[in-house]
């Protein structure tokens, strides 16, 4: 034996209260304004937050988001996330009894808060127009640096293209 009977008479619905949605809402219906207003509110905290984050430590945003090392640079701001610096490049061309030689000498300074191993030296000979023409890595000759010094290094190319005109300096990304 079944028992079946009606739900709406044995449980009648009840008046809706204050503030109480009486259907279900539809599909792109509009939030309630309250919501609303803490979404608005949410928002803009979030926003104001990542800008004070990302002019106190500019070195954090660029670490997650490396695309903004450029936007922070055109302002400029650079940001060095290696804590190695380059100062005092110089480039000179030597004659010898062996041949033409180009030396380029200069300090790396460790700008970070602790002692960091040294990588190669990236160097790139460029023409005129910006093309590169020769490029080769060479050993800084600096083990590890600790914060706040800085050491010499010096990289030594020997018969140098003659087209030749700028040099860059880089570390080698590992």
């Amino acid at each position: 034996m079944s028992l079946t009977y009606d739900a709406l008479t044995h449980y009648p619905t009840r008046p809706a209260r204050k503030g109480e949605a009486l259907a279900p809402r539809k599909a792109g219906a509009q939030a309630e304004p309250g919501l609303r207003r803490r979404f608005d509110v949410l928002a803009v905290g979030l926003a104001f937050l990542f800008a004070l984050l990302a002019w106190a430590k500019p070195g954090i945003v660029v670490s997650l988001l490396p695309r903004m090392a450029e936007v922070y640079a055109s302002i400029g701001l650079p940001v060095n996330l290696r804590g190695l610096a380059f100062e005092h490049v110089a480039a000179r061309l030597e004659e010898a009894d062996k041949g033409r030689f180009l030396t380029i000498e200069g300090l790396l300074r460790n700008i970070s808060r602790k002692k960091l191993d040294v990588p190669r030296l990236r160097l790139v000979l460029s023409d005129g127009m910006g093309n590169p023409v020769y490029s080769w890595t060479a050993s800084s000759g600096i083990g590890a640096l600790p914060p706040g010094e800085t050491a010499p290094f010096r990289a030594r190319l020997a018969a140098p293209p003659s087209e030749a005109r700028k040099i860059t300096v880089d570390l080698v990304t590992e």
